[in-house]
């Protein structure tokens, strides 16, 4: 197997990672435990039920030769946009949440750690139709061939996802620390901003 193709996979994947809904859902996450190890790990449990998702789904569809309607596409897409609303939501009440929990006492509760791992399988699911599509379409000699790229976009995937997410909490880390009243107003636009995206995609869906 050529080499070429194979990076362009990773090249690819790691491109895919950083699309707006894939930023939006893992920076939910990011923003309430920003610290290097625990941002980093946000991304990195995103990515692999993300890339475990496409894998087994993926395989499975390039073997049967099956092809996804159009109307089941929308509606995981439809699922995606609520989940970011939900996020938004869930962030949202966390930092007034946490704000009250902190005047009492006590210290920021801690966020469901695998969740990440959860939403990267459902963006995983949602976007597992048209990748095969374009994998069928440029990797046709079997498929094996075209697993083993889904593998490889994996692999893209998980890395650009977890260079997002240090990149993302050194600004939250920082801001918190800097000036505490950045941080909260930051995790406020973050909430906001996944509300709305959400919102966006699923009238992107029913449209």
């Amino acid at each position: 197997m050529e080499l070429l193709p194979l990076l362009t996979a990773v090249s690819l994947g790691f491109l895919h990672a950083l699309e707006p809904d894939h930023m939006a859902a893992v920076t939910t996450f990011v923003s309430r435990r920003p610290r290097p190890r625990e941002a980093v790990g946000f991304g990195l449990r995103w990515g692999l039920g993300h890339s475990a998702a496409i894998l087994v789904a993926g395989s499975a569809l390039i073997a049967l030769g099956i092809r996804v309607p159009q109307g089941v596409v929308n509606g995981l897409e439809f699922g995606v946009g609520t989940m970011l609303v939900a996020l938004g939501v869930w962030l949202l009440w966390s930092v007034l949440h946490g704000e009250a929990h902190a005047l009492a006492g006590g210290g920021d509760p801690h966020p469901h750690r695998h969740g990440s791992l959860w939403v990267g399988m459902a963006h995983g699911l949602a976007g597992t139709a048209p990748l095969v599509a374009l994998v069928t379409v440029t990797v046709s000699s079997s498929p094996w061939v075209a697993g083993i790229h889904l593998l490889f976009f994996g692999v893209g995937t998980t890395a650009g996802m977890g260079l997002y997410a240090a990149v993302a909490g050194a600004v939250f880390h920082r801001a918190r620390h800097r000036i505490p009243a950045l941080g909260g107003t930051l995790r406020t636009l973050t909430a906001l901003g996944s509300a709305v995206l959400g919102v966006f995609w699923m009238a992107n869906a029913i449209g």
